[in-house]
């Protein structure tokens, strides 16, 4: 034995009842049953879907910034490594100022450094917030590198090195911060 459904819940049709209003199709012996057919009737919505605003395209300068960071990443990670390496050579020691110990510690710092750059590069594509800071951080903590370096450098060649870094960690840096779309972008992430 069925039982009905509790009030206010949709009942079954009995056969011989008419359907109840809105019902689609309608019931063959209905009046409306050949507008529907023609396609007369149909669906009629009350009111306009709103347009959900498309999220921002990435712009242009990001992607570079982030393929920048990777390149930059990976030349981090290889030169920590060959610092660690090579700290013992006395050519390093001189050109560089620094002793084998002071070289060791660079290199590592290089090597972490590096490591977490590639990371963030990844990241970056997407638009995180937390990238973006943190690039800008070692960016300028780059900087500061570079200028110490330049102060201590003792051949022409470390300090031309030292030059190009500080000015390619200022174009990373104005890349990361520039124009309106880069900061929409960033701000949804």
């Amino acid at each position: 034995m069925s039982y009905p459904p509790p009030a206010g819940q949709p009942q079954p049709d009995s056969p011989g009842q008419p359907q109840a209003a809105g019902a689609y199709p309608p019931p063959a012996n209905y009046p409306a049953a050949d507008a529907y057919a023609q396609g007369q009737v149909g669906y009629q919505p009350s009111q306009q879907i709103p347009n959900v605003p498309d999220a921002p395209k990435r712009p242009w300068n990001v992607t570079l910034v982030a393929i920048i960071a990777f390149l930059v990443g990976l030349i981090d990670v290889a030169g920590g490594v060959a610092a660690l390496l090579f700290r013992n050579e006395r050519q390093l020691q001189i050109e560089s100022g620094l002793s084998a110990t002071n070289i060791a510690i660079s290199g590592g710092l290089f090597l972490i450094i590096g490591a977490v750059i590639l990371l963030l590069s990844f990241v970056l594509f997407g638009g995180s917030r937390l990238s973006r800071g943190v690039i800008a951080f070692f960016a300028v903590l780059r900087i500061a590198i570079a200028v110490i370096g330049l102060v201590l450098a003792t051949s022409m060649n470390a300090r031309g090195i030292f030059i190009a870094d500080i000015a390619f960690s200022t174009i990373v840096l104005l890349l990361l911060f520039a124009g309106a779309r880069t900061k929409a972008f960033f701000a949804r992430g």
